[in-house]
């Protein structure tokens, strides 16, 4: 899928991150499911990653997002303010080339993402919201970067 080909004027790029987080809160509650596909953007896929979630609510807007956390943490750009729509990364303590999570900034104060199955979060294993200073402050919080057309 190819990038839109026009330059996106501020009014288009709000527009589309604004999309970005309504496509993504109707993945709110699918199962989480390494490696899972999401391969018609028609239907909400019943099982999802999280890198899949980043890749599928990109496509729906027309913006080229490649698959795997580590993939998109190289093809996005950083930000020092995160905007709805902008990307939270997790990499080994904190580490630039061990990228293993991805999360959506979903609004000022919480990330959407695909969450596996953990005992000490009370709720995982599905699509959540989880607060972003939670993120912020995990050890191995990496950075937020924004599609390169939406900067």
């Amino acid at each position: 899928m190819s990038d839109i080909t026009t330059d996106l004027d501020a009014q288009q790029k709000q527009e589309i991150r604004r999309a970005l987080v309504e496509s993504a809160r109707k993945l709110l509650g699918a199962t989480y499911e390494y490696g899972a596909e999401w391969v018609n953007y028609n239907i909400i896929p019943s099982s999802i990653d999280c890198s899949e979630l980043v890749e599928g609510v990109y496509a729906l807007q027309k913006l080229k997002m490649p698959d795997g956390s580590q993939n998109q943490f190289n093809y996005t750009m950083p930000v020092a303010s995160p905007q709805i729509g902008d990307l939270a990364f997790f990499g080994r303590s904190g580490r630039t080339n061990e990228i293993y999570h991805v999360g959506m900034v979903f609004d000022k104060t919480m990330i959407i993402e695909a969450r596996a199955h953990q005992p000490e979060l009370k709720e995982s294993g599905k699509v959540i919201l989880r607060p972003i200073w939670n993120w912020m402050n995990y050890k191995n919080f990496a950075g937020f970067k924004s599609h390169p057309r939406l900067i």
